[in-house]
């Protein structure tokens, strides 16, 4: 940016976007040689963290470039941690609370996919009232202001952006804007993104100096049509299992209905014979043609956590290695020590590495141009 076209006052409202102090009472030219000497260089790298890291889709995304280094990992649970090193050769830190500023490792970007119970129609619903989880975006803030990040790039569930009359998003978006930072968010569907799995999450960016564009959907065919990738991509032929009990349950056939993007496809409502309830989340048998349901954590019946499919002759749930595809992770993704159970637990808490894939491109551009 060439300085010396701008007025005194422009100068003033540059230093206050950037959150640089020390402009009053200088001259023009005092300005100018104040805002070349905060410019940072352009690193060789990206140097990021990657905070509440879970199984690590930013890892898994960033990899796909020589341009990302992870510098720090962050994750409280015991096992997530060891899964993490055994993936990424980088044990990550336990409790963001414990996190040392003075002693972490320099970086421009910031990630963190913030726990999302709080937020979430499936979780408490306290908001930064949780307080073992909820304000947690609060320690997030401590970071940035000790480490001054020039990108932050946030996911949570979409109920962020409404949670509490859109008190909640607003908080933040706040928090963000008064440090000097240029907000950009947006609920994104996994779909669009190329996942055979429909998972509606917010992905906030917060920006020094420039605002950051969310990339298009990688999806459109030339004529602007919707590609979908179907639950049937991820299958694996080879698992031959039935893991619903016909003299448990009832399954009661839908309204036939067109396959639709971005959305799944029920064909059943699952029907307990005892009790004659169902057709919640893991109550349904849903279409492999089709996209595949939201993998969740916590969801229960006989298709908990993945949902269940009609593959060929069976009704089943998708295995570990099915519901890493579901997320764009590698097939050659390792889980030491750990169950199916937990690793499908793991899963549904898991960013979707498509998405993450999409912006990689798109925040190499923003740091070589900034």
């Amino acid at each position: 940016m060439d300085y010396s076209t701008k007025t005194c006052q422009e100068l003033i409202t540059i230093c206050k976007e950037k959150g640089i102090k020390g402009y009053s009472g200088k001259k023009k030219t005092n300005i100018i040689e104040l805002l070349r000497m905060s410019q940072p260089s352009i690193p060789n790298k990206i140097r990021y963290i990657d905070l509440f890291c879970g199984l690590g889709a930013f890892h898994t995304a960033f990899n796909q470039s020589s341009t990302f280094e992870c510098v720090l990992a962050c994750d409280i649970d015991t096992g997530i941690r060891r899964i993490y090193k055994a993936n990424y050769g980088l044990e990550p830190k336990s409790d963001i609370r414990n996190l040392d500023v003075e002693t972490m490792p320099d970086f421009e970007l910031l990630c963190a996919g913030f726990p999302c119970q709080p937020f979430s129609i499936a979780g408490n619903g306290d908001g930064f009232n949780d307080k073992e989880k909820g304000n947690l975006f609060f320690d997030i803030l401590n970071i940035i202001d000790a480490k001054q990040p020039a990108m932050c790039v946030l996911e949570n569930v979409k109920n962020l952006k409404t949670h509490d009359s859109g008190n909640t998003y607003k908080t933040i978006e706040a928090e963000l804007t008064k440090r000097g930072y240029h907000i950009t968010s947006k609920v994104i569907n996994a779909t669009e993104y190329g996942s055979p799995q429909a998972r509606h999450r917010i992905f906030i960016v917060a920006t020094k100096g420039k605002p950051f564009v969310i990339p298009e959907p990688t999806v459109a065919s030339p004529d602007g049509n919707k590609i979908q990738t179907p639950v049937s991509s991820i299958i694996d032929p080879s698992v031959h299992k039935n893991d619903l009990s016909l003299s448990k349950y009832t399954l009661v056939k839908k309204t036939d209905k067109k396959d639709v993007f971005g959305k799944p496809t029920i064909l059943f409502d699952v029907v307990s014979n005892k009790t004659a309830k169902g057709g919640r989340q893991g109550e349904r048998v849903y279409s492999i043609t089709s996209a595949g349901v939201t993998v969740c954590a916590s969801s229960g019946g006989p298709g908990a956590k993945t949902g269940l499919y009609q593959v060929d002759e069976t009704v089943r749930r998708l295995t570990v290695k099915e519901t890493l595809g579901m997320f764009g992770f590698p097939s050659t993704y390792q889980f030491p020590s750990t169950n199916d159970e937990d690793a499908l637990f793991y899963l549904g808490n898991s960013i979707v590495v498509n998405v993450v894939s999409a912006f990689v491109p798109v925040i190499e551009a923003w740091f070589k141009t900034k």
